[in-house]
């Protein structure tokens, strides 16, 4: 990642991002896009989780919560400022939560005497287990959609397979891709496409299963190697990443439902992107890296890759990443507060509360 020159001295590196909170400031304060609603602060030095929003803005995820001396939970952000904390099935412990569909109904997984296990339930009611498939023992669960049907992983003695459950939970193995040794579905569509990746000799490879049809394997950009698909909206797009071996060096990709893909860069100075959600109009949120740090971004065909900061008022704050975006225009995105005066890069934040914020465009309800 591109960082600011120190040669110049504490003063002069203060002064340089006087300059550029400034002037995004400004532009944020000139026509903002989005109002801000701050839904959470997690604490640090966890391995926390968020995912969302779904189309009524509901978000879920997994971690601490700054104050919370307990174990570490499934989480539910509903509109704020207080989480909802979900554990998983009975006996199961350090849960999360990865997604959750319009009717409120949500799936993860969590540890339990028998392994890793997926879970389903809902807001405000009981949690029941989601089993891997016949003789394996983990499973985890990383998609849902409007149907109630799911989609992650099962894993055993023959290694780690993607599958689906039904509405009812029963498992169902996804057609395997040759020279594959093991797949994971992240993401399932109303209509039943997965998005995921299959993992070999030749590392990760980024692949959509078409809704009952053998997976497509995905484009990567020109140059890269490896690659996965994060998430898919209703007409079959898929968006993720592709990157160098081991995915050091990742960039931002959009897949249409022909398997074709975009690029879709990196703000000025960054070279390093990633992308985690899309809405069915095509919108599109991530990371990405730039000469400021690390910032969330938002891309559309229209206007192309920006900075989540130049778009909200002036609350300073700092969006780090964006995880998803629904049919409304809402994001889920988190970051940091970034007091005046406060370095903007990533390792100013390594010590700092995540929180965990909601953006809604301005004028809807």
């Amino acid at each position: 990642m591109h960082r600011a020159p120190t040669s110049c001295g504490h003063h002069c590196a203060r002064a340089l991002l006087w300059i550029f909170l400034s002037a995004g400031a400004a532009a944020a304060s000139a026509a903002p896009s989005y109002t801000l609603t701050d839904l959470a602060a997690l604490q640090p030095g966890h391995p926390n989780v968020v995912r969302g929003p779904n189309n009524q803005g509901r978000a879920g995820g997994g971690g601490r919560l700054v104050d919370d001396r307990g174990p570490r939970r499934g989480l539910i952000f509903e509109g704020g400022p207080v989480a909802q904390q979900v554990a998983g099935a009975a006996g199961s412990e350090n849960s999360t939560i990865y997604r959750i569909n319009d009717g409120g109904t949500f799936v993860g997984s969590a540890n339990s005497s028998n392994g890793l296990r997926a879970f389903a339930g809902s807001t405000g009611g009981a949690t029941r287990e989601l089993p891997p498939l016949p003789g394996d023992t983990n499973s985890a669960a990383f998609g849902i959609n409007n149907l109630g049907q799911a989609t992650g992983f099962s894993s055993g003695p023959g290694g780690q397979r993607a599958v689906t459950w039904n509405a009812g939970g029963t498992p169902a193995a996804l057609p395997a891709v040759a020279g594959a040794s093991s797949s994971r579905g992240n993401d399932i569509s109303t209509r039943g496409d997965v998005a995921g990746l299959v993992s070999g000799d030749a590392g990760d490879r980024p692949v959509l299963w078409p809704a009952g049809q053998a997976a497509t394997e995905l484009q990567l950009i020109p140059g890269d190697s490896t690659g996965e698909a994060r998430a898919v909206n209703a007409t079959g797009d898929a968006v993720g990443y592709t990157g160098s071996a081991g995915g050091v060096m990742r960039h931002a990709a959009l897949w249409t439902s022909a398997g074709l893909v975009t690029s879709l860069g990196a703000l000025p100075g960054g070279e390093f992107s990633e992308a985690f959600g899309i809405n069915d109009s095509g919108a599109v949120v991530g990371t990405t890296s730039s000469s400021a740090g690390r910032r969330a971004f938002l891309w559309t065909r229209t206007g192309g890759i920006q900075d989540l900061n130049t778009l909200i008022p002036p609350l300073h704050v700092v969006l780090t990443k964006a995880v998803g975006i629904n049919n409304a225009g809402a994001i889920v995105a988190v970051g940091h507060a970034a007091p005046p005066g406060q370095a903007g890069d990533d390792h100013a934040f390594h010590d700092a509360p995540l929180r965990v914020f909601l953006l809604r465009p301005v004028g809807a309800p």
